[in-house]
């Protein structure tokens, strides 16, 4: 017994009526749309779905798992055809397809991305949907390692076209439309329809999102199968130190620790495993993604995130870690943990220097550490000093355990290097499902309300205002610009408050000045879409991902030339230097005159270089070498 599961328009009807032509073996559906799931699904020895498997019912979930894939182009536009002719003939086909691309809060089966996450790695057999039109009976054969199969009959066997003339078993409507829709359901069966029937933006905008689990799939942009993922045991075990996820608020490490857990979930590795600690306790992997990423912005315990953060401040790290584990500050799940784990690990991983302390009292062979920046070697003084301490005794934990090291950018590979510690530059990245261009225009419109916007066109800057954002030389020169210019482009300032964060804005230009606050991570993608242009002339960055995310969004951008920020825009950018404010002047006035939508393609381009996908990979080989550290 079987549950055979596909995202839709992948092959999976024309595998049933194969396997009933050819072996005699009948099967049922589970869905629970439409007509509902169907009444023998229970005993029936193959079971199809497209649903998540959340979604089933345990009994589905426990049988061997049959996926079927299907490069995400031609299924999306044999979905959004399915449902013009079939489920809703009155629709529009570019609009079934853009909402197929789009998958907006989950519908269509969750997208392609995340139906191809949850159930690749689950699968007992995977056939693709170029190797059953090719070769079906030898795809059958696979299922011999999951369930009896007879003898084929291969003279019984109907090619795609025979079936989409006839009136098969499944997929004609034989029940229901006299079997009428037999030349619907199975429309070309061949590779490659969507170079015919994409439009280049939907194909780009399909790419922008769902490229890095194409390729993780072993499809390229071009429509070549490039490779088969690898899905076998992963024999080295991780500890990965995330107390970070535990912050009042997300910086940028925070969204590192968090996109890189994701893409360990997302892209499950086969070389190692991961445990995850935060605030001295062990959760798996899964616990830590579903329970503790994304819990940390939620503005309703935003009080109690300050207290926390107060709290962890003033107290001595022993007192503030049991105060953790058992006098709960922000409310989350009932999940399995434990305080200290006895199992020898083979590797932890430090995500951030200054919570070295937080390994403590556990074992492992070796270890690696992520460094994000040297902000405390060449700015100690836009530091806290208890920060800069902290930061200096993770780098002599890293010096004393002969940790190999992860550096966010060749600027920080080449900071590290002075110091005489040598690094492999493994870059950050983007989560292009979630930064894009929003097109949900009352989205939009309830984030101009939400933050007070300005209508039109605006300049956009987000960062934490501290020092090293360079904040005050940014007002300095933006009120150096005409006022005719200020008033059609005005400054709007995004972040939360971080140590010295007073600013002087200029009398001249308060009314063109707005600070809108800190943000929630869900909200930004549509900010940076409403933005004319996007602003970040920081002193020293280790990597920078807001750049990234506004590139993502296809949003113009002003960067300083100092450190990594010139790695990431490449030639997608504008470039200024940070303590010149004449530079700044003229960097902003060539910001305001761009084509927005002639830069908006280039820089989400450029976006595609960085993924959180490739940042993992790399991440993973590294942490499973015996040789490294």
């Amino acid at each position: 017994m079987i549950t055979l599961v596909s995202y839709p328009r992948s092959g999976n009807t024309f595998l049933r009526n194969v396997l009933l032509d050819v072996y005699g073996i009948e099967s049922s559906t589970y869905l629970t749309d439409g007509h509902g799931p169907d009444a023998d699904w229970q005993t029936s020895d193959v079971v199809k779905t497209h649903h998540l498997p959340k979604e089933l019912p345990s009994t589905l979930n426990e049988r061997p798992i049959v996926y079927l894939i299907r490069d995400g182009r031609d299924a999306a536009v044999s979905f959004a055809h399915h449902r013009k002719d079939i489920v809703a003939p009155e629709s529009d086909y570019e609009q079934n397809l853009r909402e197929v691309v789009y998958a907006a809060e989950g519908s269509h089966f969750g997208g392609w991305s995340k139906h191809v996450e949850s159930w690749l790695p689950k699968a007992n057999v995977v056939i693709r949907f170029e190797d059953l039109i090719k070769d079906p009976i030898a795809c059958c054969e696979q299922l011999r390692s999951v369930m009896a199969l007879p003898q084929p009959d291969i003279a019984k066997l109907l090619d795609f076209n025979q079936l989409k003339q006839g009136v098969p078993e499944y997929g004609s409507g034989k029940y229901t439309h006299g079997g009428s829709l037999a030349k619907y359901w199975f429309r070309k069966g061949q590779v490659g329809n969507w170079k015919e029937e994409m439009k280049d933006e939907v194909a780009f905008m399909f790419w922008h999102l769902h490229g890095e689990t194409m390729e993780w799939a072993g499809y390229n942009e071009i429509g070549e199968i490039t490779h088969r993922p690898n899905f076998r045991t992963a024999e080295k075990k991780v500890l990965v130190e995330a107390t970070k996820l535990s912050d009042g608020f997300v910086d940028g490490i925070g969204r590192y620790v968090q996109e890189m857990l994701r893409a360990a979930s997302r892209y499950p590795s086969p070389y190692v495993s991961l445990d995850i600690l935060i605030d001295g306790q062990v959760h798996d992997l899964d616990a830590a993604v579903e329970n503790w990423i994304g819990a940390t912005q939620d503005h309703a315990s935003a009080p109690m995130q300050v207290i926390k953060t107060v709290l962890k401040a003033i107290l001595p790290d022993a007192v503030y870690q049991w105060m953790a584990r058992n006098v709960p500050i922000v409310k989350r799940k009932k999940v399995h943990s434990e305080p200290i784990s006895s199992t020898r690990y083979d590797r932890a991983w430090l995500t951030l220097p200054q919570n070295a302390r937080f390994l403590d009292g556990f074992s492992f062979k070796a270890s690696t550490a992520t460094v994000h920046d040297l902000t405390h070697v060449f700015f100690p003084s836009l530091h806290q000093s208890n920060n800069v301490r902290l930061t200096e005794e993770g780098m002599e934990w890293i010096n004393r355990n002969d940790s190999s090291v992860i550096a966010v950018s060749q600027s920080t590979q080449q900071d590290l290097l002075a110091q005489g510690i040598e690094s492999e530059v493994i870059a950050e990245g983007v989560d292009r499902r979630k930064f894009h261009p929003t097109q949900n225009q009352h989205l939009k419109d309830l984030i101009k309300r939400r933050y007070s916007l300005p209508t039109g066109k605006f300049i956009l800057s987000v960062s934490t205002i501290e020092p090293r954002k360079n904040l005050q030389r940014l007002l300095l020169a933006y009120c150096e610009l005409d006022v005719s210019i200020r008033e059609a482009h005005p400054l709007v300032l995004a972040g939360r408050k971080g140590w010295r964060s007073k600013l002087k804005v200029p009398k001249r230009c308060t009314d063109q000045v707005h600070f809108i606050g800190y943000v929630s991570e869900d909200h930004l993608p549509a900010l940076y879409t409403l933005a004319s242009g996007f602003c970040y002339v920081s002193l020293y960055e280790g990597f920078g991902l807001p750049v990234l995310e506004a590139l993502a969004c296809g949003c113009p951008v002003l960067v300083s030339n100092k450190s990594s920020l010139p790695e990431i825009v490449g030639e997608s950018g504008l470039l200024c230097d940070p303590n010149q404010t004449e530079s700044i002047v003229k960097g902003l006035l060539e910001l305001v005159v761009l084509n927005r939508e002639e830069a908006a393609k280039t820089a989400m381009r450029q976006s595609w270089k960085f993924t959180w996908r490739q940042s993992w990979e790399s991440t993973a080989r590294l942490l499973a070498n015996d040789n490294g550290g």
